[in-house]
């Protein structure tokens, strides 16, 4: 069982852990542990995952390393030390939390422990599709556009962009779950045109980001207007309605405008 203090911590402080909030399969993750001994010796430096303690640092031992076999938990002697363990070429296997514990040497053995999560991404195979209900349209049309990103872990967000600008506060996604863990990401994209849209092309397409380590962008999809008189078209507007899992976003797709040549 950890205790997050020992005593009256005066010869230990400013324990900080630094872990990956996520990284890549198959990449190398380097979790740090940064303290303050205020003059006293360090004992002991420890690490677990989810309670399970696979590395270990005591200066006075020899050698001061100490690696213990945990399942997928491959550490890199050579740059691991005091304040640095490196695990190389980490799975899906190795999310979870991780703790820091480091304890101050004789005669108070002041302690302290920290601890911060960690996500193995595995990315889709390929990237996001997009496919619309028409490919091109006149006033009054219904535009449907629909964004799938593959099987990942953890599902992507997904983002839509409509010629090139993002549309701001679409944040559901339908996630479908499978048995494996894995997860697949839906979303929809709802545009009705009360009357023809001063833009003459309409450009969609969506971005699916796993937190900051992974991103990318689907297909484009170009809507060009259909009109007799392009004159006609001058003044009118274009209302955006985004609906995911019942929930709904209005946005006036003039500011998504171009200006006609």
């Amino acid at each position: 069982m950890f205790a997050t203090a020992v005593g009256t911590v005066n010869s230990l402080k400013s324990l900080q852990i630094h872990v990956p909030t996520a990284v890549m399969t198959n990449q190398d993750a380097e979790l740090m542990c940064t303290y303050d001994l205020e003059g006293a010796q360090l004992y002991s430096i420890r690490w677990y995952r989810n309670m399970i303690e696979f590395y270990r640092y005591v200066p006075k031992e020899s050698p001061a390393t100490k690696v213990f076999p945990v399942a997928e938990i491959k550490v890199d002697v050579a740059l691991s030390d005091q304040n640095r363990v490196v695990l190389n070429q980490v799975d899906r296997t190795l999310t979870g939390e991780y703790q820091c514990e480091v304890s101050a040497d004789a005669p108070l053995f002041h302690t302290d422990i920290k601890a911060a999560e960690m996500v193995v991404v595995e990315p889709p195979l390929i990237k996001p599709n997009v496919t619309s209900n028409r490919l091109s349209y006149v006033g009054g049309d219904h535009i449907r556009a629909n964004c799938s990103s593959p099987p990942s872990l953890p599902a992507a967000n997904i983002t839509w962009y409509v010629n090139e600008q993002m549309v701001p506060g679409f944040t559901a996604n339908h996630v479908l779950n499978f048995s494996n863990g894995y997860a697949s990401s839906q979303a929809t994209l709802e545009l009705e045109a009360a009357a023809l849209s001063p833009v003459p092309t309409l450009m969609i397409r969506c971005e699916a980001t796993i937190f900051d380590v992974w991103k990318e962008s689907s297909n484009v999809l170009v809507l060009r207007e259909r009109s007799a008189n392009p004159a006609s078209a001058l003044g009118r507007s274009f209302t955006d309605v985004s609906k995911v899992n019942s929930q709904s976003l209005v946005i006036d797709l003039a500011e998504y405008g171009e200006t006609r040549a």
